[in-house]
Formats: C-alpha cells, structure tokens, sequence
C-alpha cells in the first residue's frame, strides 16, 4: 500500500538549487524541461503525487493526509520557479502539482505519429549538420536525438512503432548509425571499427572522442615536418617548430600525414616520417632531377661542339667534321 509519510522528513528538509533548470517557455523545451523535473520529482520522492497523481485513500489518517499535503505544497513551489510567466498564469489556479503537471504535459507534449516521423527526420539530418569539427558535440547531440526517438517509439501503442523501439534499443544499432552518420570524414578510422564485431557503443564513442586528439597531433606533426624541411635548406628553426617536433616522437598512435592527404586509407601505422611511400617519392623526385641536370649538361656539350668551325673533307667517309686534324 503506497505510504506518504515515510517520504516527509521534517527534521532533514532537502534544500537544493533550481538554477540549472532553464524555465519551460513552450514546446520547443518541454522535452528537456520534463526530463529535468522528473529527476527533481524523484529526488524529494513526489514523482507518484506529481505525474501519477496518486492521493491519499478515503480512510487514511491524519499523518497520512498531512504528508500528502505537504509533498504537493512542495512541488507547487517548484512549479512556479520553473515555468515562464505567461505559463504561470495559466497553471498557478489548479493549486494542484497533479493538474498542473497534467495541463503542461497535454500542451506542450507530442508524441503522435506526427512527432516520430519527425524526430526521425531530425535524426538523419544530423550528417548534413557536421562539417568535420566538434566531434564531441556532434555525438551529443545524436545520443540527444536517438533517446528522443527511442521514447517516442515506446510510447506509441502501434505494434509496428514498438517494434521499432526494440530495434533502437540494440546496441549495435545505435552504434551503426553513428558510423554511418561519421563516415564521410573518418573513413579509414570507421572501416577499422566496423571489423570489430565485439565493440560496444561506448566502445565506438571512446575511439571516435580520441579522434581530436590524434587530429591535433597529426597538424602538429605537419607543422613540425616544415620546419624540418627549413632546416635543412639553412634556414634557422623557430623555438615553436622545435616543441612541436619534439612532442611528434612522443604520439601515441602513429598517423602519417602526408598519406592522410595523398592515399587516404592507408596513414595508419606510421608518421610521415617513417613513410615509405613519401620516401619513394623523394627518390624519384631526386632521381629526375639528376637526370634532368644530367641531359642539360649533354645539351651544352653539343652545343660547344657545334660552335666550331666544320672543315670539308672529300676523301674522309664524313665529308664534314669540326675537327680540323
């Protein structure tokens, strides 16, 4: 049997500051708002009176009626520090947290079939959204979007709409639609991940947050190798090229640079340093310069030799030489 009293502790009131709670203006906050007083209501243990609306039975005492009364003074005061002014003008009357909770979420929330479609929508435009930065609260910002989602399904009483639910309850879902939404500017990165099969989707998250930090490193590296290339045309390295150079021997996961550029897929494994294939390339670039150099040489040589003077000679098999003897 559901007891009042034992939730009202008067000698330990709870004291606990709402100024993190932004003020619910309409629909376009209600999710967050609810979401937010719902952990409040939990919290002081009036979660039943409020959105249950469970009240005392018709033959409870006095305690029992005096608890219940004061868990709704409670909430009412709540109520009115977190609602807009043109909202509380229209729910301060009902007196009762119940009603209150009652009107708001019949206003303001939608979880027709409408809403699912979309919040669907929403979600697949998440791509569309993210330009290669913030990483962090790009992911945010689709685990905001998918539990929305995810609630929505479960609330609707269509089987199929339930179903779906379940389906975005799995874990690997969740985390292939996340690959599927990053691909596009992490392809080597996502190909990697989607060959373990034993990855959960806090798995995926961790190696997808500590893509920034690999990406600082790689610009890092970049700049250092610029500064290496200064030094050895003469020029004197900054104090910055020498930090930098030195924190790139120290990464953690080794990256190449100019394969991320030039053969995407395959910087993974090494730095630019190390690459082989940018070393090849050097070679060759050397290789055609000496032989370039080498031809110009030949061309002059020719050159001086057909300055001189050619003599004829009718007894000679070449008639006519530039060499007189």
């Amino acid at each position: 049997m559901f007891s009042f009293s034992p939730r009202v502790d008067r000698k330990t009131p709870v004291h606990f500051k709402l100024d993190s709670i932004g003020k619910l203006t309409g629909q376009h906050n209600y999710r967050i708002w609810s979401a937010s007083i719902n952990i409040v209501l939990n919290g002081i243990k009036t979660y039943e009176v409020v959105v249950d609306g469970v009240s005392p039975a018709d033959d409870a005492d006095q305690t029992e009626t005096d608890a219940y009364e004061h868990l709704k003074h409670t909430v009412s005061t709540i109520f009115i520090q977190v609602v807009s002014q043109d909202i509380l003008e229209k729910i301060v009357e009902l007196e009762d947290p119940h009603l209150m909770w009652t009107w708001l979420r019949t206003e303001y929330y939608r979880d027709s079939a409408f809403a699912l479609v979309f919040q669907i929508m929403n979600l697949i435009s998440l791509p569309t959204q993210y330009s290669g930065t913030d990483l962090p609260g790009c992911i945010s910002k689709f685990e905001s979007q998918w539990l929305h989602l995810t609630k929505l399904s479960k609330a609707s009483s269509d089987s199929y709409r339930k179903t779906f639910a379940t389906f975005l309850n799995e874990d690997k879902a969740k985390s292939d639609f996340l690959l599927g939404f990053l691909v596009k500017h992490y392809k080597n990165v996502i190909d990697n991940l989607t060959t373990k099969d034993s990855l959960s989707y806090d798995d995926v998250k961790q190696r997808l947050m500590d893509i920034d930090t690999s990406e600082i490193e790689e610009n890092s590296a970049l700049f250092a190798s610029k500064h290496s290339g200064n030094k050895k045309k003469g020029n004197k390295p900054t104090k910055s090229g020498n930090s930098n150079n030195s924190s790139s021997s120290s990464f953690s996961s080794k990256t190449c640079t100019w394969c991320k550029k030039h053969n995407p897929g395959k910087c993974e494994g090494h730095t630019w340093n190390e690459c082989f294939r940018l070393q090849k390339l050097n070679k060759e670039k050397k290789e055609n310069e000496e032989k370039h150099k080498a031809e110009e040489a030949n061309v002059t040589t020719e050159q001086k030799a057909r300055n001189k003077s050619f003599y004829f000679d009718t007894a000679c098999t070449s008639h006519m030489t530039p060499y007189a003897e």
